[in-house]
């Protein structure tokens, strides 16, 4: 072989293990942001008070209620951990410390976000 197609081979072959590699890294990148993120403290579980809830209305101690549909049980959840990695931004404040049942089941958030949610589900809200 000439050595211009050695070298022409040899920069094929660096150009396709380039692809392949931000291909793989570009995989793992999604799967990771699949994944869904476990809360970092532990969460201590029990019946909650609306007035207890609206107490937790901060980016970083931030409650809320939704209602599970199936069930109808409003459930307390302390999402603190999550907030950074939401999706939407900081759209996860707009019901803090409150009612977020119907922003939670829009269009927006995919059937997955129900399993993720599970991991900070801290109890259910007491009625007054």
């Amino acid at each position: 072989m000439e050595p211009l197609e050695l070298l022409i081979i040899a920069v094929v072959a660096v150009a396709a293990l380039a692809i392949i590699l931000s291909r793989r890294s570009s995989y793992k990148s999604h799967v990771q942001q699949l994944a869904p993120a476990k809360p970092k403290r532990q969460l201590v579980v029990g019946t909650w008070s609306r007035e207890e809830v609206a107490k937790h209305a901060t980016a970083d101690d931030l409650w809320l209620i939704i209602k599970d549909q199936a069930s109808g049980v409003a459930k307390v959840y302390d999402v603190t951990d999550y907030v950074e990695e939401h999706p939407g931004g900081m759209a996860i404040m707009y019901n803090a410390g409150g009612d977020a049942t119907e922003g939670f089941h829009g269009p927006q958030h995919p059937p997955t976000v129900h399993e993720l949610l599970k991991d900070y589900c801290i109890g259910t809200l007491a009625h007054a």
